[in-house]
């Protein structure tokens, strides 16, 4: 794919927009960043058995203006864009931490190849590939798939570098940023909102040789989402992109 140089902008959402971003914009950029991932849970364990270390220690950065805060963003930016350019497989493993200590736990297997996307999971595809993209279930032990709505992958990617640059960088931005370590940043929720789509705070930790988004973290009163990827390659298997014989 050919990279997003200046992707554009819309007016209603930009860096200093005049009112707050729709939370279905969050919500899409969310979506993105987890697909499928941990919708279909198959196994339940003892939370509480998890290191300490695996869960996010929360932290706060207040200044959500000046020189520093914009560079920050600037470098959330740069790093989901090449997360998005990416070419990568691995395979990833969600758990979710109830506040009880139950968790639920969940795998599946991205493939990046822009523009062609593919999640497996549980028996069901999601595959992005414009005009060919396709989602795919399981039924009576046979893979049935049927068209899904074609999309244009360099125009999503500026929607979303859009939508963050709003959330981050708006008048009354929903998070604030701060970068904890060499490649990890951690959102702090700003202001009082329902259902926020990445809880109170969230942390998204990139893949420094690849680029591939290696861990994502959210924290909401009632659980802890997180999803990890394992053995990130730029290796991509010949038949990563084959559909099933079987559409409908």
């Amino acid at each position: 794919m050919t990279p997003v140089d200046s992707p554009h902008t819309p007016s209603s959402v930009a860096p200093h927009c005049r009112h707050r971003l729709p939370l279905w914009a969050l919500v899409f950029v969310g979506v993105v960043a987890g697909a499928v991932i941990g919708l279909l849970a198959t196994k339940l364990t003892d939370g509480r058995t998890g290191a300490p270390s695996d869960r996010i220690v929360l932290q706060s950065d207040r200044e959500t203006t000046g020189a520093d805060h914009v560079a920050t963003v600037q470098a959330f930016l740069d790093a989901w864009q090449r997360y998005r350019d990416a070419t990568y497989t691995t395979p990833v493993v969600f758990e979710r931490v109830a506040k009880s200590g139950q968790a639920l736990e969940s795998s599946s297997t991205y493939t990046q190849q822009p523009p062609r996307r593919v999640v497996r999971q549980a028996g069901g595809m999601l595959l992005t590939a414009g005009s060919a993209s396709l989602t795919c279930t399981t039924v009576s032990n046979q893979m049935v798939c049927a068209p899904a709505p074609a999309t244009d992958y360099e125009t999503e990617v500026a929607k979303e570098l859009a939508i963050w640059r709003a959330t981050l960088l708006g008048e009354v931005p929903y998070y604030r940023i701060a970068q904890p370590e060499t490649g990890c940043f951690q959102l702090d929720l700003a202001v009082a909102i329902p259902d926020p789509p990445y809880g109170d705070t969230a942390r998204f930790c990139f893949d420094p040789p690849t680029g591939a988004l290696a861990r994502r973290q959210i924290v909401r009163a009632t659980a802890t989402d997180t999803e990890e990827a394992t053995g990130i390659s730029t290796v991509i298997p010949d038949d990563a992109f084959a559909p099933p014989t079987t559409t409908r």
